[in-house]
């Protein structure tokens, strides 16, 4: 494992603020190995259990990738060490995730602070080798999908790819991660977007009300208590469901997100339900605001936000 890379000479051992932070128990045990696999629900690669026995996390003297379609990337500053405590641990940098991370597993960080390097699980079974991908972070919080960059088919390939920068090579153009075109909205669209959630949001209150009031009245006529008891149940919900869509109407009204536009690029109709694919925005949890009487078809523009809706929306408005 290795063959082709001098692992000494991986490492950075000068001064650097955060590198006792990257740094974990070089005596890490495999039970506790597996119990970190088991709390982060993925098979670690074995390269990476082999390096970090050698040298558990670190700031990276080769700290540059040089990619099969040409390019490099230069945005790589140290490994996650395998443990936990440590502040830029494996298990602390990915115990609590964001939504879009369901499938990845942060192993670097990135001198700009913004751009993450990940084991990518997403096309692969947990327990399988997983590319190394890199994603712009800040984006993503966003709900702004850009493009990630494959940076190697594995973790050992990823590891064998790495060099350090020479200021005197030729300049080579480094690897930007793209994004989808993406805008603040003015008031105007934040107003659409309030609208457009209340009325989805208005069905849901619609159908509990009809309930709790079915309920009162098929209690009172059969003199059957439970029932009476659900309904003001029901009630309380309702009142719950309200003021927390108030709050969240006033939250959304008042904050300033991204939006951007996107093309309607499949649908699929799933036991009687439709699901809509977007052409760029790749969010597993979208939320698509449709009004009754409107149709959605291939090639249809929706406007998507930060907050995670999209809906039908006319470009020139913006």
């Amino acid at each position: 494992m290795f063959e082709k890379t001098d692992l000494e000479g991986l490492w950075f051992d000068g001064e650097y603020y955060s590198k006792e932070e990257f740094e974990c128990d070089a005596n890490i045990t495999d039970d506790e190995i597996k119990e970190i696999e088991k709390d982060l629900g993925f098979k670690l690669p074995e390269s990476y259990i082999y390096l970090m026995k050698k040298h558990n996390g670190g700031i990276l003297s080769k700290n540059c990738v040089r990619r099969k379609k040409g390019g490099r990337f230069s945005d790589i500053e140290g490994i996650y060490g395998l443990g936990r405590g440590k502040r830029c641990s494996i298990y602390e940098i990915n115990k609590d995730k964001e939504y879009y991370e369901e499938y990845l597993i942060a192993i670097c960080s990135s001198i700009s602070g913004h751009v993450q390097v990940y084991l990518d699980y997403s096309n692969c079974e947990k327990t399988e080798e997983p590319e190394v991908i890199a994603i712009d972070d800040e984006m993503m919080m966003d709900t702004v999908n850009p493009k990630p960059i494959k940076l190697a088919d594995n973790f050992e390939a990823f590891i064998n790819s790495l060099y350090e920068y020479n200021e005197d090579e030729d300049e080579e153009e480094d690897e930007v991660v793209e994004s989808i075109a993406r805008f603040k909205p003015d008031d105007e669209i934040h107003k659409l977007v309030k609208k457009k959630i209340l009325i989805d949001y208005s069905k849901g209150m619609y159908l509990l009300m009809l309930a709790a009031l079915a309920l009162i009245v098929i209690g009172f006529c059969l003199n059957i208590a439970i029932l009476r008891v659900l309904a003001v149940l029901l009630i309380f919900l309702e009142v719950f469901l309200i003021l927390g869509f108030a709050a969240l109407g006033n939250d959304i009204l008042k904050r300033k997100y991204d939006c951007w536009y996107d093309e309607i690029a499949e649908i699929e109709e799933v036991d009687g339900l439709k699901k809509y694919k977007l052409k760029e925005t790749e969010l597993k949890k979208m939320a698509f605001i449709i009004g009754k009487n409107e149709t959605v078809n291939v090639g249809d523009v929706f406007l998507c936000m930060s907050e995670g809706y999209a809906f039908k929306h006319d470009r020139s408005i913006h």
